[in-house]
């Protein structure tokens, strides 16, 4: 038995032809906006600092024993972009753990934003006093910052930083090495201070500092909360003993 077919004509209803074009276009729309707004988010930069201009992160430190040993504070100066990237500015003051009117030190440090990665500049572990030291000499200094991928998530590992100043001066040369390592992202967490309660990832980390033959090693565990920053840190020594405790205990905006 041999099978015939017939082709019949398909007559489109009148109107349907102007209505698929427009769905057409409504589909193509659709997948623009949809394609834009992926290369909005993969481009998303979370930052770990306050967002606004002018706003002050107030610090305390204490030993183990929760003894006041100084405090700090923290003020977004400016928010830039450069170069494709976005440049924060913030000044940190220490002040006296005697008076909280007499400043010790006065720095800026320098956070930004390249692509959707956070870098904070590891210029911020320069000891500006024993710098001052070196002001005639010859320095040079390399560094690696450290950097944010822009969804942290526990059990995460994070690129190491580190910063090398070498110095020139006739018969005295020196090398100084910090190099953070072993970065962790280790959990989710609330954590509170005087100044709230927040939601903040817990991280760890191994600063391992050398001058000349003088090498220590310490073990920083902090809690960091997006747009606003470091909520609470500890710092451990070689032997896992606490050693001092930093936390946020206002903000002031």
């Amino acid at each position: 038995m041999v099978a015939t077919w017939r082709l019949v004509p398909f007559h489109f209803k009148p109107g349907f032809l102007p209505q698929l074009i427009i769905m057409k276009k409504i589909f193509y729309l659709i997948l623009i906006l949809f394609l834009n707004s992926n290369l909005v988010l993969s481009q998303e930069c979370n930052i770990y600092i306050p967002n606004t201009v002018g706003t002050e992160l107030h610090y305390e430190m204490t030993n183990q024993k929760g003894k006041v040993l100084g405090s700090y504070t923290q003020k977004l100066l400016s928010i830039k972009n450069k170069g494709g990237e976005t440049i924060y500015s913030m000044l940190q003051t220490t002040m006296d753990k005697s008076s909280k009117d007499k400043v010790i030190l006065s720095d800026t440090i320098t956070f930004r934003c390249k692509g959707n990665e956070f870098y904070i500049d590891m210029d911020q572990y320069l000891n500006q006093k024993q710098m001052e030291a070196f002001q005639n000499m010859e320095v040079k200094i390399t560094t690696d910052d450290l950097m944010y991928p822009p969804n942290l998530k526990p059990g995460q590992s994070l690129k190491d930083g580190s910063i090398t100043i070498s110095i020139e001066g006739g018969v005295m040369n020196m090398n100084m090495t910090t190099n953070i390592v072993n970065r962790k992202v280790e959990a989710l967490e609330n954590i509170d201070t005087p100044a709230g309660n927040f939601k903040c990832y817990k991280l760890s980390e191994e600063v391992q500092s050398k001058t000349g033959f003088v090498n220590v090693t310490i073990r920083n565990v902090m809690w960091i909360s997006k747009d606003i920053g470091t909520i609470r840190s500890e710092s451990y020594n070689k032997k896992g003993k606490l050693t001092g405790i930093t936390q946020l205990v206002k903000i002031v905006k």
